[in-house]
């Protein structure tokens, strides 16, 4: 299948991790750049450190107005954008009645609600031109329950069913949908959730850098993958999530995460 190649993306979280790598490695690619996050002076220095055209939009994404602001200009017919990557989004962890879930509300708006407004904006103007990508980051957290994490996870599982839903029913209209599934990435995700200390103990075997998931995603979403999961490890850990049985999933990452629960 011949690879996609794209003139404008506009790429939401791109002030740092995955996000930002994500336009690194498509400026490199001669794409000019729409850049939406909350740090407008962030955006603004990687903006002047690309040799591409770069258009800055800062938006926090959980605030409707501001998503719909967003959402216009995915769908502007005047320098339209043709690659849509729907990555902000927020992380917490602990119990759910605890002060993990004081953000609850806030993930849903972003992690679910902007994907779906952003997407269906994109995917209508970019119908009308019988081609465009949409690129959704996801999570392996997406692929079983897990409690003290149950917001986020849950979260994901609705991106990865709603990215692939999407792609079936844009076949045939020249716009493709991929999910990309990455599992533990060096980012800021878990440092703004409080939680950097504790998931650093993760074994460095678990890790992958920003820049690795991101060239991996853009390749997947350039080759029309449905969905993806970046490393061979998590590869053969979302295939064991769906053969076990869904209580034993549950219960061994309940059993996990409360050992890491005691411990913050």
């Amino acid at each position: 299948m011949k690879r996609i190649t794209w003139d404008r993306a506009l790429v939401t979280g791109a002030s740092a991790g995955i996000g930002k790598a994500m336009v690194q490695e498509l400026a490199r690619q001669g794409t000019a750049l729409v850049l939406v996050a909350r740090n407008a002076d962030r955006l603004e220095r990687i903006a002047g450190s690309l040799d591409v055209a770069a258009e800055v939009l800062p938006a926090d994404l959980t605030d409707p107005a501001q998503v719909e602001i967003v959402a216009r200009r995915c769908a502007a017919t005047s320098e339209p954008i043709d690659l849509l990557v729907n990555n902000a989004g927020i992380w917490s962890f602990g119990a759910l009645t605890g002060p993990a879930g004081d953000v609850a509300e806030e993930m849903v708006a972003l992690n679910v609600a902007a994907v779906v407004s952003l997407s269906r904006a994109a995917a209508g103007q970019m119908v009308s031109k019988g081609r465009g990508s949409i690129l959704n980051v996801s999570s392996i957290a997406g692929s079983q329950p897990l409690p003290y994490e149950v917001v986020y996870a849950a979260s994901k599982v609705f991106v990865t069913y709603f990215g692939q839903g999407l792609h079936e029913e844009l076949r045939d209209t020249g716009v493709t949908v991929t999910t990309v599934a990455p599992g533990l990435t060096r980012s800021e995700l878990h440092a703004r959730a409080g939680q950097h200390r504790q998931i650093s103990k993760a074994p460095g075997w678990l890790w992958m850098e920003a820049e690795q998931v991101a060239h991996l995603a853009l390749r997947a979403a350039s080759r029309q993958r449905i969905v993806y999961t970046p490393g061979l490890g998590y590869k053969i850990a979302s295939s064991l999530a769906e053969v076990m049985p869904r209580t034993f999933n549950r219960r061994i990452a309940a059993a996990i995460n409360r050992g890491r629960a005691r411990l913050t």
